[in-house]
């Protein structure tokens, strides 16, 4: 896993979440990041599995491993969308492979989209945010609340639409990179300040931090990690970690935005 998963944020009140995968390493992995934000996981084997804990039970979100046996994931998603209350269930595959071909199965079958095997918790906690906008969405919520005092989280999509020349493949792209690269960045930051004797490696992980952020407008977090940068060599480190501790606070309530952002350009 590319971060911790205990550094996101739980889901206040409870997610129930369907996890479809025949492979059972696969499912305990997944099952361990979701107990760590509050969500209760049921675990199906495969796709007819899926079905029938589906049409009988409530859920809020379906995680479709997509190649499995006796029924894939993309026929479990059809059936499961054949059923009039379960057509707008949130539905997120789960593959190895994400390209642009397999992405459009993904869609035609029914699910809402799709997520890279082996995952990253960031992306996949933004995920269930956005697809649970009713249950999880608060705690975020929250979170942009306590922030309020330290600037804002929420980007500006001007400098990246301008460097994108409104090419929404190339913006969604970017973001993706963004998910998967920086909370793994974030974590190597965190790990590198506790070394009392090296300074520069945690300066330079605040700039390549910095590097990353700027292309979505977020000047509270820029300044954050600009101070942080420069202050790793002269600051008591008290000082800086608790700098480094509200940058992670800024960066995980970022991300729903981002991935807010990436879902509605994948539905269009």
């Amino acid at each position: 896993m590319l971060v911790s998963a205990d550094m996101l944020p739980p889901f206040q009140p409870s997610l129930r979440v369907l996890v479809v995968d025949d492979n059972e390493l696969n499912q305990l992995v997944v099952c361990r990041a979701l107990e760590e934000w509050n969500v209760a996981a049921t675990l199906a084997d495969n796709g007819r599995q899926a079905v029938a804990l589906a049409t009988t039970q409530a859920f809020d979100v379906v995680l479709m491993d997509v190649q499995m046996p006796e029924m894939d994931g993309y026929e479990a998603t059809r059936q499961l969308r054949g059923h009039s209350h379960l057509q707008r269930l949130p539905i997120i595959g789960l593959t190895a492979s994400t390209s642009p071909e397999d992405q459009a199965r993904a869609r035609v079958a029914g699910m809402n989209a799709t997520l890279a095997k082996p995952f990253d918790p960031a992306l996949l906690h933004a995920s269930l945010v956005c697809y649970t906008s009713g249950a999880g969405f608060s705690g975020i919520q929250k979170k942009l609340v306590s922030l309020a005092g330290s600037g804002t989280v929420r980007p500006d999509w001007g400098i990246l639409e301008e460097l994108a020349a409104g090419n929404r493949a190339f913006i969604a792209q970017i973001i993706t990179t963004f998910l998967q690269q920086t909370p793994p960045l974030y974590q190597q930051l965190v790990t590198a300040a506790s070394i009392a004797d090296d300074p520069l490696t945690p300066a330079r992980l605040a700039h390549k931090l910095k590097g990353q952020v700027v292309y979505f407008g977020v000047p509270a977090i820029q300044q954050h990690l600009e101070k942080l940068e420069r202050s790793v060599t002269t600051t008591a480190a008290a000082t800086n970690d608790h700098l480094i501790a509200l940058i992670g606070d800024q960066l995980t309530a970022l991300y729903p935005y981002l991935a807010a952002r990436l879902h509605k350009y994948q539905s269009e």
